[in-house]
Protein backbone atom coordinates (compact mmCIF):
# COMPACT_ATOMS: atom_id res chain seq x y z
CA UNK A 1 0.00 0.00 0.00
CA UNK A 2 2.99 2.30 0.39
CA UNK A 3 2.84 4.96 -2.32
CA UNK A 4 -0.66 3.87 -3.39
CA UNK A 5 -2.32 7.21 -2.60
CA UNK A 6 0.59 9.39 -3.72
CA UNK A 7 0.54 7.84 -7.20
CA UNK A 8 -3.11 8.81 -7.42
CA UNK A 9 -2.52 12.49 -6.56
CA UNK A 10 -3.04 12.66 -2.80
CA UNK A 11 -1.26 11.50 0.34
CA UNK A 12 -3.86 9.42 2.18
CA UNK A 13 -7.55 8.74 2.72
CA UNK A 14 -7.69 11.07 5.74
CA UNK A 15 -6.77 14.03 3.51
CA UNK A 16 -10.01 13.56 1.57
CA UNK A 17 -12.27 14.44 4.52
CA UNK A 18 -10.51 17.58 5.77
CA UNK A 19 -12.60 20.14 3.82
CA UNK A 20 -15.44 17.90 2.70
CA UNK A 21 -19.12 18.71 3.07
CA UNK A 22 -21.79 16.04 3.08
CA UNK A 23 -24.31 17.81 0.83
CA UNK A 24 -24.49 20.71 -1.59
CA UNK A 25 -26.10 23.89 -0.23
CA UNK A 26 -29.72 24.40 -1.24
CA UNK A 27 -29.07 27.92 -2.49
CA UNK A 28 -28.83 28.88 -6.14
CA UNK A 29 -25.33 28.76 -7.63
CA UNK A 30 -24.10 32.24 -8.62
CA UNK A 31 -21.35 31.03 -10.99
CA UNK A 32 -20.22 27.62 -12.17
CA UNK A 33 -17.11 26.30 -13.92
CA UNK A 34 -17.17 22.77 -15.35
CA UNK A 35 -14.12 20.76 -16.43
CA UNK A 36 -14.01 17.36 -18.11
CA UNK A 37 -11.91 15.00 -16.03
CA UNK A 38 -10.13 13.60 -19.10
CA UNK A 39 -8.70 17.05 -19.81
CA UNK A 40 -7.36 17.85 -16.35
CA UNK A 41 -6.34 14.52 -14.81
CA UNK A 42 -3.36 12.40 -15.77
CA UNK A 43 -5.15 9.04 -16.18
CA UNK A 44 -8.77 7.86 -15.98
CA UNK A 45 -8.50 6.25 -12.53
CA UNK A 46 -6.40 8.91 -10.81
CA UNK A 47 -6.73 12.31 -9.21
CA UNK A 48 -3.29 13.48 -10.32
CA UNK A 49 -3.52 16.76 -12.23
CA UNK A 50 -1.95 16.88 -15.67
CA UNK A 51 -3.29 20.26 -16.77
CA UNK A 52 -3.78 22.28 -13.59
CA UNK A 53 -3.78 25.66 -15.30
CA UNK A 54 -7.13 24.76 -16.87
CA UNK A 55 -8.73 25.78 -13.57
CA UNK A 56 -7.14 29.24 -13.58
CA UNK A 57 -10.36 30.82 -14.85
CA UNK A 58 -12.18 29.59 -11.72
CA UNK A 59 -9.27 30.66 -9.49
CA UNK A 60 -9.14 34.13 -11.01
CA UNK A 61 -12.89 34.52 -10.61
CA UNK A 62 -12.77 33.43 -6.95
CA UNK A 63 -9.82 35.72 -6.26
CA UNK A 64 -11.48 38.75 -7.88
CA UNK A 65 -15.07 38.40 -6.66
CA UNK A 66 -16.70 38.14 -3.26
CA UNK A 67 -18.61 34.93 -2.56
CA UNK A 68 -20.03 33.05 0.38
CA UNK A 69 -18.88 29.53 -0.41
CA UNK A 70 -17.23 27.63 -3.24
CA UNK A 71 -17.69 23.88 -3.54
CA UNK A 72 -15.49 21.69 -5.71
CA UNK A 73 -17.81 18.87 -6.80
CA UNK A 74 -16.53 15.86 -8.73
CA UNK A 75 -18.48 13.19 -10.61
CA UNK A 76 -17.61 10.07 -12.58
CA UNK A 77 -19.51 8.49 -15.43
CA UNK A 78 -21.60 5.36 -14.85
CA UNK A 79 -18.77 2.87 -15.53
CA UNK A 80 -16.77 1.11 -12.84
CA UNK A 81 -17.06 0.21 -9.18
CA UNK A 82 -19.35 2.50 -7.17
CA UNK A 83 -17.20 2.56 -4.01
CA UNK A 84 -14.00 3.24 -5.96
CA UNK A 85 -15.72 5.97 -7.96
CA UNK A 86 -16.86 7.68 -4.74
CA UNK A 87 -13.30 7.64 -3.42
CA UNK A 88 -11.96 8.86 -6.77
CA UNK A 89 -14.38 11.81 -6.86
CA UNK A 90 -13.49 12.75 -3.28
CA UNK A 91 -9.82 12.73 -4.25
CA UNK A 92 -10.37 14.72 -7.44
CA UNK A 93 -12.32 17.44 -5.65
CA UNK A 94 -9.61 17.68 -2.98
CA UNK A 95 -6.79 17.92 -5.54
CA UNK A 96 -8.54 20.70 -7.48
CA UNK A 97 -9.28 22.54 -4.21
CA UNK A 98 -5.64 22.29 -3.15
CA UNK A 99 -4.50 23.71 -6.49
CA UNK A 100 -6.85 26.69 -6.21
CA UNK A 101 -5.96 27.43 -2.57
CA UNK A 102 -2.21 27.21 -3.23
CA UNK A 103 -2.19 29.31 -6.39
CA UNK A 104 -4.75 32.05 -5.67
CA UNK A 105 -5.43 34.41 -2.79
CA UNK A 106 -8.53 32.73 -1.37
CA UNK A 107 -10.06 32.37 2.05
CA UNK A 108 -9.29 28.72 2.73
CA UNK A 109 -12.34 28.14 4.96
CA UNK A 110 -14.74 29.11 2.16
CA UNK A 111 -13.53 26.42 -0.25
CA UNK A 112 -15.14 23.01 0.35
CA UNK A 113 -15.18 19.68 -1.48
CA UNK A 114 -17.67 16.96 -2.24
CA UNK A 115 -17.18 13.72 -4.14
CA UNK A 116 -20.51 12.69 -5.62
CA UNK A 117 -19.52 9.42 -7.26
CA UNK A 118 -21.41 8.28 -10.34
CA UNK A 119 -23.66 10.56 -12.36
CA UNK A 120 -25.58 9.75 -15.51
CA UNK A 121 -25.05 13.39 -16.57
CA UNK A 122 -21.25 13.27 -16.36
CA UNK A 123 -19.28 13.04 -19.60
CA UNK A 124 -17.17 9.95 -20.23
CA UNK A 125 -14.42 9.94 -17.60
CA UNK A 126 -16.32 12.28 -15.30
CA UNK A 127 -16.17 15.97 -14.53
CA UNK A 128 -15.27 18.51 -11.88
CA UNK A 129 -17.38 21.57 -11.14
CA UNK A 130 -16.47 24.66 -9.18
CA UNK A 131 -19.81 25.83 -7.79
CA UNK A 132 -19.72 29.36 -6.41
CA UNK A 133 -22.47 30.41 -4.05
CA UNK A 134 -23.32 34.03 -3.17
CA UNK A 135 -22.38 35.77 0.05
CA UNK A 136 -24.36 34.43 2.97
CA UNK A 137 -24.17 30.82 1.77
CA UNK A 138 -22.55 28.38 4.15
CA UNK A 139 -21.93 24.66 4.24
CA UNK A 140 -24.23 24.44 7.29
CA UNK A 141 -27.19 25.28 5.03
CA UNK A 142 -26.96 21.92 3.28
CA UNK A 143 -30.00 19.92 2.26
CA UNK A 144 -28.62 17.86 -0.61
CA UNK A 145 -30.06 19.32 -3.79
CA UNK A 146 -28.51 19.27 -7.21
CA UNK A 147 -26.82 22.45 -8.46
CA UNK A 148 -28.65 24.90 -10.67
CA UNK A 149 -26.56 27.58 -12.22
CA UNK A 150 -26.27 30.63 -14.37
CA UNK A 151 -23.21 30.56 -16.56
Amino acid sequence: MRGFFKERGYEGAADLKKNEISQLPDQRVAKQFTYEATKIFDKPGTAKLKEAKTQNDAGNYLQSNSFGLAVIAAYTDMKGDTAQDRLLTEARSMVVRDYLVKNFRLEDAKIKTIGLGKSDRAPEGGSVQVLIYPEGATAAQSRGTTPSAEQ
